[in-house]
């Protein structure tokens, strides 16, 4: 069983968490499945094994065998700056030059209207994510709040403002519902955990440039490898290294690493 297979399980619960064994990944051992040779605005997975391109202003959807199914783009209303797939039937697709939030089906055709976030008082969101009862999540540039909107954009959650550092906007942060936690990506330091209710539970000290949620693990990617990281106490382990250091984004796919630097985007399996 490969590595990354084995992750993949233990994160849905078929086997315990003490079977766990990862060894490290790294371009010698790894087979190259594919390869795309253009640089690629954001990658993302979602739960049934399919797999998501950004590409010059361009969101194309790949089915398991990495073929090209569906595509979706807008360009006069803005390129394409954050995708969430954690829900495969109801993609987020978030438009920063036009303030825009958009839902896709699984063929990538919109299930409504374009959200403008301005009429939401939401003029400067610096991460959005998907809510699994419903609705997004957003993290507010102008209160520095955690909110929840359900499906009617009515306001039903709200965290107290938040610590973030100086420089803020022009930083990378992410926000990921995963099970009954919400994991929030303060670039250059640390992984904020809250709950449904956006209580903060505790903080995790960590220099990455993105990472992914999978289960009770991390997915955390720096500038020259990828790593898993289970719990505090449990090292991380290396599934992937890169001399020279451009990685800028991963996600697993099944059996497969997937991983853009940027100049191009890699898929790998063992």
């Amino acid at each position: 069983m490969i590595a990354v297979t084995v992750l993949m399980i233990s994160c849905l619960g078929m086997i315990p968490s003490p079977a766990i064994r990862t060894p490290q990944v790294n371009p010698v051992q790894a087979d190259t499945v594919k390869t795309w040779n253009v640089p690629a605005e954001r990658i993302s997975a979602d739960p049934l094994g399919q797999f998501y391109m950004v590409r010059s202003g361009v969101l194309i959807k790949y089915n398991p065998n990495l073929d090209s199914a569906f595509s979706w783009s807008e360009p006069q209303t803005g390129r394409i700056t954050m995708i969430d797939t954690g829900d495969p039937m109801k993609i987020l697709v978030y438009q920063k030059d036009f303030n825009l939030l958009r839902f896709l089906n699984n063929r990538l055709a919109t299930l409504s209207g374009p959200i403008r976030l301005d009429d939401l008082g939401l003029t400067a969101p610096l991460a959005l994510g998907i809510a699994r009862q419903g609705g997004f999540w957003v993290l507010d540039g102008t209160t520095f709040r955690i909110r929840q909107f359900d499906e009617q954009l009515k306001p039903v959650v709200e965290s107290p403002p938040l610590d973030l550092p100086a420089g803020r906007n022009s930083q990378e942060y992410r926000l990921i519902e995963s099970g009954d936690r919400i994991y929030l990506l303060v670039p250059g330091r640390e992984i904020q955990v809250f709950d449904l209710f956006a209580n903060l539970i505790k903080k995790i000290p960590l220099n990455v440039l993105s990472f992914n949620v999978y289960g009770d693990l991390l997915l955390l990617v720096y500038p020259d490898r990828i790593t898993l990281r289970k719990d505090a106490v449990t090292p991380e382990e290396t599934l992937f290294g890169m001399t020279g250091g451009d990685i800028r984004e991963a996600c697993l796919l099944q059996n497969k690493l997937c991983i853009k630097t940027g100049q191009k985007v890699i898929v790998l399996t063992r």
